[in-house]
């Protein structure tokens, strides 16, 4: 596994990476924040950023990033014809989508992975604010790319150059022409026209193939049609399915990070329970606890007991609960085996009997008759187990009492 320590505005980040994964430990005085449950928010499924996870302990947070398979070392890159180059340099232009994302990030050579078709992705990305870099905006950005790509193409090294390197060092032309552009659009055409013509100074060295390797080609050429058409249909599940997906679960983080507790459920609103992720599971049950008609004593009650590291089915009931479905909810207070959560339940489950205009008025006694039965049952099996455990303390407070006396008698 390689070490490696970077200083990114004064603050230190190491990652140790092998071929599988990336790994990225911060201090937690890094982070400006008395609670670390929101980090969770970064755990964000975005085509620009690698997949992460978070752990963290009473010193140290850290972040693991999946990463996909034969991707390209910056070193490698480096090494590859000019014309590569430049289309990864065009590439990396693509991540200022990610400006539009509640997260901050930066293009230091080593957060960015290089993927086998030279797509690059973001690995360690923070909360504005509360850690570094606290604001990304395009100019920065727009810096950012440049000491990328002339680090790219030079000797340079990235931070040198951010630092303040950029405005003195020597260059080439074709990079010197980069240094006083001010947007993403300049820069993206000045390296155009510069990947043109290196490509077509590239194609005219190119080596005339005989006829035999051509037939080769042309038979290749047929089977990898063939092979695309077979991969029609997983495709169009990833374009038409997986994305749209993703970018929902998108959606709901960002307005889980607004604190809209309503946009949160409307995003996630028709995603059946069990599609959900652990994380937008927490996030879609606190917001429904949020909204529900619930004194705030009780609110608070209820969102102590919320956590990411709640049982997912504790979760799954209060989801059922915010979207109406009682039985469903009633059902898994009963796995849980949670005498509070099943009478809750079952009073509104006799709520939505009462309110049910398509039962007859017999069908509305018999049912609310066998719910208020079950709802007499539960209840009373809860005041037994309260009282049973106040006897408890207070055979245990006499029993104590006794030994003291005896021990005074003594």
């Amino acid at each position: 596994m390689r070490e490696v320590h970077l200083d990114f505005l004064e603050q230190a980040f190491i990652y140790h990476k092998d071929d599988s994964q990336w790994q990225l430990t911060l201090k937690r005085s890094d982070v400006a924040s008395q609670t670390l449950e929101e980090l969770v928010l970064l755990d964000l499924h975005h085509p620009l950023f690698l997949e992460q996870t978070t752990v963290f302990d009473d010193d140290d947070i850290t972040f693991t990033y999946a990463l996909p398979k034969d991707g390209l070392s910056y070193e490698a890159v480096k090494k590859r014809l000019m014309s590569e180059r430049l289309r990864l340099a065009l590439n990396l232009l693509d991540l200022e989508q990610a400006l539009s994302l509640p997260v901050t990030f930066f293009l230091h050579p080593e957060n960015l992975f290089i993927t086998k078709d030279q797509q690059l992705k973001i690995a360690y990305r923070g909360l504005p604010e509360i850690m570094v870099p606290s604001q990304m905006d395009r100019p920065d950005f727009v810096k950012q790319a440049k000491c990328f790509i002339i680090s790219l193409f030079t000797e340079h090294d990235f931070l040198a150059l951010y630092n303040g390197a950029l405005d003195v060092v020597e260059l080439p032309d074709f990079l010197k022409a980069l240094r006083p552009l001010q947007t993403v659009a300049e820069l993206r055409s000045e390296l155009e026209t510069s990947y043109r013509q290196r490509l077509q100074q590239e194609g005219e060295s190119l080596v005339l193939v005989n006829k035999s390797r051509h037939k080769l080609y042309k038979y290749a050429s047929i089977w990898l049609t063939a092979g695309l058409i077979m991969l029609l249909l997983p495709l169009a599940y990833l374009v038409f399915v997986r994305n749209p997906f993703k970018e929902k679960m998108l959606e709901a983080d960002t307005a889980f990070i607004k604190l809209d507790y309503s946009g949160v459920i409307d995003k996630l609103k028709d995603v059946d329970l069990g599609s959900l992720p652990y994380t937008q599971k927490y996030e879609l049950a606190y917001a429904y606890i949020q909204v529900l008609k619930l004194s705030d004593d009780q609110r608070q009650i209820i969102l102590n007991n919320v956590s990411l590291k709640s049982d997912e089915l504790y979760l799954d009931y209060w989801i059922e609960s915010g979207r109406e479905r009682n039985d469903e909810a009633i059902d898994i207070a009963k796995r849980l085996d949670d005498s509070d959560l099943i009478i809750y339940g079952l009073v509104q489950k006799i709520q939505e009997v009462r309110n049910d205009d398509s039962l007859s008025g017999s069908e509305r006694e018999e049912e609310l008759g066998t719910l208020q039965s079950e709802y007499e049952k539960y209840w009373e099996d809860r005041q037994t187990s309260l009282n049973d455990g106040d006897d408890a303390k207070a055979a245990a407070s006499e029993q104590d009492s006794s030994q003291t006396a005896a021990s005074k008698e003594e």
